[in-house]
């Protein structure tokens, strides 16, 4: 599981695999709602991208089904109020449109539920206008009525999305309706690229759905809402699959930027069982494809077999998309690192940039608050240097053990014992809550701005909350005004945190009837066979034929070549290979 608190390019939770929202009831200020003529647009100059180029493969196939593996059936199937997120909110996020979106190769803005647009920095205002065409999966249309609802909806106190709430009015102080298709969102600041950046994200809820939603929340756990993308929630299985059809009719697909793109008919989401693992499952022909996020499984003798005797292709696209956060914290609460000498014995025990080092191409992690120190890992005071014989780390991620295994093996070497010990999401989020743990690593699914980073540590203002005393102090020390860049670097001095690692590319295995367009993906794809995203998902089709035949003799040929197929295309440093 993953650990993601919020999402640098969204004000609603995306990817989230770990329910950690604090459900806070405390009074919220409204946002302030208007109805303005639309003579007021008349100095608007509005924007858009018509010249762009298109990314999908004109010669897709359209139609098939398409098998991917979900590894854990969810709470429930909303997108906000309590027991989210959880780890399918990442997919019922990617169901809706964002209002806009950068261009995955040259980073241009572009239409998505907005056809235009007025957003610059500086400015107090950001303008858009919907679609005229846009329409919920049901057939209603998308209007300015569902910006108003979607407002007032996530800032009321009844539906529990306490985060969401006090984002918004952090960032935006009112609303200007013009008409059903033209609004203003009127912000408390100017404009930043981030904020512009999470506001574009904005995906409406469907008013004449929620509008009266009576018995919220539990009414609307397996309520499946209107969609604004291609596809929408068809069938739920318990603990067995998820089934997504594709949009009749769907508003958007011929529209430039969606064009040959989204071209299966049907996702069938299904969960592995005691009887079959995912691989299993693959080998089966019951998957089309799975992921293989770790060294180990990439590397593994049961997916090198089937790459060697099936036609399953094994592939490793590198990318240049922000890597997810990760890190070590250590418990300045706990009496074995209450001090700063003991916490950097231990950092320097377990050297996690040494770790790093022997991951194959693993990439130390970067952001704009980051200030590296200059010694890579920490070095205790030669005064009091003593090892504590044991601590428990805990994590909540599979596909990080290889690395955690390397900090338990490095700490052994110096004499003191590493327990690993994988906890349920519940436990997680208390432990970090309570600061009842030794040690933890942090793994978050998407990159964190400075202003991600510092919520962190600040109660009510963010998904998650790790509290530590020190840390406390240290911020109501600046009068709780401390930047990202202090709080990072007080953390590394005092040893409290190091950063972790990522890998810039993903990796798969799939049969060989799932098709790619000739380039594979794009400058920012972390999944190539992501049915849904609306930027990088819905490039990959089906040859439904090759697929039958492949089926009646999936063993390869004499002269097929089983080795993995490595795209270097976007790699940064292509010279090392």
């Amino acid at each position: 599981m993953t650990l993601i608190p919020l999402n640098n390019r969204s004000i609603l939770p995306l990817a989230l695999l770990i329910s950690l929202i604090l459900l806070s009831q405390i009074a919220r200020a409204s946002i302030a709602v208007t109805d303005n003529p639309s003579s007021e647009l008349a100095g608007v100059a509005w924007q858009s991208n018509d010249d762009s180029a298109p990314w999908g493969d004109a010669s897709a196939q359209r139609g098939g089904i398409s098998r991917q593996p979900l590894l854990h059936f969810p709470p429930n199937i909303r997108r906000i109020g309590p027991q989210t997120p959880h780890s399918f909110s990442a997919t019922l996020e990617n169901l809706q449109l964002p209002l806009i979106a950068r261009h995955p190769q040259d980073s241009r803005w572009i239409p998505m539920l907005a056809s235009r647009w007025l957003v610059n920095e500086q400015a107090m205002r950001l303008y858009f206008e919907l679609d005229a065409d846009a329409r919920w999966s049901d057939g209603v249309a998308v209007t300015t009525e569902d910006v108003r609802f979607t407002l007032e909806f996530l800032t009321d106190p009844a539906t529990a999305a306490a985060w969401q709430a006090e984002r918004l009015q952090q960032l935006i102080s009112g609303l200007e309706v013009f008409d059903q298709q033209r609004f203003a969102l009127v912000l408390q600041k100017p404009a930043t690229m981030n904020s512009i950046r999470e506001l574009a994200s904005l995906r409406p809820f469907a008013a004449h759905v929620y509008r009266n939603p009576r018995g919220w929340p539990k009414s609307f756990d397996w309520y499946p809402e209107p969609t604004t993308g291609p596809y929408y929630l068809a069938q739920l299985n318990p603990n067995a699959q998820i089934v997504l059809r594709e949009t009749s009719d769907w508003w958007g697909r011929d529209k430039r930027y969606f064009k040959h793109r989204f071209n299966v008919r049907r996702v069938n989401l299904r969960i592995p069982d005691k009887d079959y693992s995912v691989v299993d499952l693959l080998e089966r022909g019951e998957l089309d494809v799975i992921p293989l996020n770790t060294t180990e499984n990439w590397q593994s003798e049961q997916i090198s077999q089937l790459s060697n005797s099936k036609r399953i292709n094994r592939i490793q696209f590198y990318h240049q998309a922000p890597l997810p956060f990760t890190g070590l914290l250590l418990n300045a609460n706990h009496p074995s690192l209450s001090s700063k000498s003991q916490r950097a014995a231990v950092l320097s025990a377990l050297s996690p940039q040494t770790a790093i080092s022997e991951l194959n191409e693993a990439e130390s992690l970067s952001a704009d608050f980051i200030r590296r120190s200059e010694t890579s890992d920490q070095q205790p005071n030669a005064e009091i240097s003593v090892l504590p014989d044991e601590l428990t780390l805990i994590y909540s991620d599979q596909q990080d053990l290889m690395f955690l295994r390397l900090l338990q093996q490095q700490a052994k070497i110096k004499g003191m014992n590493i327990l690993l010990e994988k906890v349920s999401p519940a436990k997680l989020r208390s432990a970090l809550q309570q600061a009842n743990y030794d040690l933890t690593w942090l793994r978050f699914s998407s990159p964190l701005n400075g202003e991600n980073f510092l919520s962190l540590f600040q109660s009510g203002n963010g998904q998650i909350f790790i509290s530590m005393d020190a840390v406390q102090r240290f911020i109501s020390g600046t009068g709780n005004t401390a930047t990202a860049e202090q709080l990072f670097k007080y953390l590394q001095d005092e040893s409290i945190f190091h950063t972790g690692y990522g890998y810039p590319y993903c990796r798969s295995a799939s049969w060989q009837w799932l098709k790619l367009p000739e380039n594979q993906g794009t400058r920012i794809s972390t999944d190539l066979f992501n049915p849904f995203d609306a930027v990088t998902g819905g490039l990959f089709w089906i040859d439904r034929k090759q697929r039958a035949d492949i089926l009646a003799k999936p063993e390869r040929g004499k002269n097929d070549d089983s080795k993995p197929h490595i795209n270097i295309q976007y790699r940064l440093n292509n010279n090392q290979l």
